[in-house]
This record gives C-alpha cells, structure tokens and sequence, in this order.
C-alpha cells in the first residue's frame, strides 16, 4: 500500500468515527408553543428607492433591473448557444460511420488475398484498423468540439476532412470489389 493510500484510509476512518460519535448528539432546543406565530417581514421598496440603491453600485452603462411590486427583481438570462446539438452529431457520426465503413470494405478487399491495404500508414489487422480509426475519429470530435464550443464557425472541417478521406477509400474498395 502507497502512503497516499494508507494517509487516505486513515483519514476516512477517523471522520467515519467522527461522525459515528456525533450521532449520539442531542441539539439543544426549547419547544415552540402551540398557539405561537412566527412572524416574518419582507420590506417592499417604490421603484425610486431602489433605483437610488441599485444604481449607486451598477458600475457606468449599466441599467438596474426594476424591482416588481411584490419586490422581486425579474432578471433575463442569456444562455450560452448549445455545443452539442444535431448539427455536431450528425457531421461527427457521418465521420465515424464513414470510418467504420472504410474499415469494413478494406478488411472484405484484403480476405480476398488478392489486395492489400493501400494506405502505407494503416496496418493490415481489423483490430489494428479499427483502434486506428476510432483514435482519428475521437480526436476529429475532440477538435471539432473545442472550436465549436469556443464560437469558430469552422468547426465542421475536421470531421468532413475526415468524411473526404473516408469516402476515397470506400470509392476504391468498391471499385475493387466490382472488378473482382
């Protein structure tokens, strides 16, 4: 066991047995009375006052929100547009789908032991094809996902770079596959 482990360990033990003793613990408290009310206040200032209280910390520009009757203030909130939405999903998927279907043709190309894989930097193996291809699609979503998170409106070339690349190599394995 690490000493990170066993420091850690310990540590847990003695606040479980702390928290074990403090069960036991009565709070100390006096019944409330059965006919006692409890009474409770909410000030309501005129749009004036508040006006006058606000604005004397809103820094310069700034436009004090207008307290309601009952004495809310109602406030707008600007959301932040969506990262993850069906535009992202479905270039993103095409990509993986493209891939997975590039793998599949080229493994169907290379069973035949007629051809091999035609790209020099992709190994021959399904299982080596495939961990290839899921990293350069995960890495494709990860970019594709920071740019369009961060506002670029070229989040998209990523994964269609990768569609591009994709659809060449599913174009030639039909091509293979309809020659043979």
């Amino acid at each position: 066991m690490k000493a990170v482990h066993g420091t850690i360990l310990g540590l847990a033990i003695t606040v479980g047995s702390l928290a074990c003793n403090a069960q036991g613990y009565t709070i100390p408290s006096e019944p409330i009375d059965r006919d006692g009310k409890l009474a409770a206040t909410l000030p309501v200032l005129d749009n004036e006052t508040a006006r006058s209280l606000f604005s004397s910390r809103l820094p310069t520009g700034v436009v004090p929100a207008v307290p309601s009757a009952t004495g809310f203030v109602r406030v707008t909130s600007v959301s932040a547009p969506r990262t993850l939405d069906s535009r992202y999903y479905l270039i993103n998927g095409l990509h993986l789908a493209m891939a997975l279907l590039d793998v599949g043709i080229s493994q169907r190309c290379i069973a035949t032991n007629q051809y091999k894989e035609g790209n020099p930097l992709m190994p021959s193996s399904l299982g080596a094809q495939l961990g290839v291809d899921f990293a350069l699609v995960s890495y494709g979503s990860f970019v594709s996902y920071r740019m369009k998170k961060q506002g670029s409106s070229a989040w998209w070339v990523t994964p269609i770079i990768g569609v591009g690349t994709h659809s060449v190599g599913v174009a030639v394995g039909f091509n293979v596959l309809a020659h043979q």
